[in-house]
């Protein structure tokens, strides 16, 4: 029996019709859905259905899929990177530039059953947050960028980045992205970011919103380490924060630092439609901006 762990983003969007769907598809075929207990109340359940604790649905299912938008995805990605379980998104928010299928699509998730779909490796990277004593206090993996910036003041933020043990730049910003291929369609875009393929492997460094003229993304190999610090004394600005994908801030002490480098482990995603990622980019980056979607 196949064992399919369904995350939603409830109650969100559309989330708990599409869960619903997905289970009718499945529902006569030899499948067992996990979901996590904190949607119980919102889910038509049959006797496939099976609610256990997210920690153990992650373990114990073959494939996970994550029923939301891209934060939502990138959220559940790299915590199914950790059990070594592939995932699929359906699109459940806006954009959905991470979604495998949309939610008119679902009746194709029956290609899993029958082993018609592809499985596409990418980089993840692994973000440590070390204090003024050099000892770790904190540590993610980002699906698509881990962001250093200010905390809870308006002024601008001095970072600089050391890259492998050199200086790369010194940013006065609002803050500094550090992006894999995968988040380069993200906030890295939007910042001025390059648009790389998510299939490549580089790590992207891009100042937010700089205070000067030259300041421009970096394309750097994803065997560089990066370390970026807090250099803003003299704007007495005492910490800055780190944030990770759409996780909640995490605060870096004065005097501490952030550690980038690619994580050990890949993040697999699943692809059904015969898709390439320039036909994405068309059709949900370019094609709606001209439309207005």
């Amino acid at each position: 029996m196949m064992k399919i762990t369904v995350i939603p983003d409830i109650p969100f969007g559309n989330t708990v019709s599409i869960t619903n769907e997905i289970i009718a598809v499945f529902a006569h075929s030899d499948v067992q859905i996990l979901l996590p207990e904190s949607v119980q109340d919102y889910i038509e359940a049959n006797e496939t259905v099976r609610f256990v604790k997210l920690e153990d649905a992650l373990s114990l299912c073959d494939i996970v899929i994550v029923v939301g938008g891209d934060g939502t995805v990138t959220k559940y990605a790299s915590a199914a990177a950790k059990h070594k379980k592939p995932v699929l998104g359906i699109n459940g928010g806006h954009l959905g530039f991470l979604s495998g299928l949309e939610k008119t699509e679902i009746p194709l998730l029956l290609h899993l059953l029958d082993g018609k779909y592809k499985l596409k490796s990418r980089m993840l990277l692994q973000a440590d947050v070390y204090d003024a004593e050099d000892t770790l206090i904190s540590s993610a993996l980002c699906v698509n960028d881990a962001i250093i910036g200010r905390g809870t003041s308006l002024r601008m933020v001095d970072v600089s980045v050391e890259l492998d043990g050199k200086l790369l730049a010194r940013h006065r910003a609002d803050g500094v992205i550090i992006a894999t291929p995968t988040g380069s369609t993200a906030y890295s875009m939007s910042a001025g970011g390059p648009v790389v393929d998510p299939h490549m492997e580089c790590i992207i460094v891009t100042p937010v919103c700089s205070h000067s003229l030259t300041a421009r993304s970096v394309v750097c190999a994803s065997t560089s380490t990066l370390v970026l610090k807090n250099t803003s004394d003299t704007h007495n600005i005492r910490h800055i924060c780190l944030t990770t994908d759409s996780n909640a801030p995490i605060s870096v002490p004065y005097g501490g630092k952030v550690v980038i480098k690619k994580a050990d482990i890949p993040v697999q995603f699943i692809t059904i439609k015969r898709q390439s990622f320039y036909e994405i980019l068309q059709e949900k980056m370019v094609e709606r901006n001209i439309t207005g979607g």
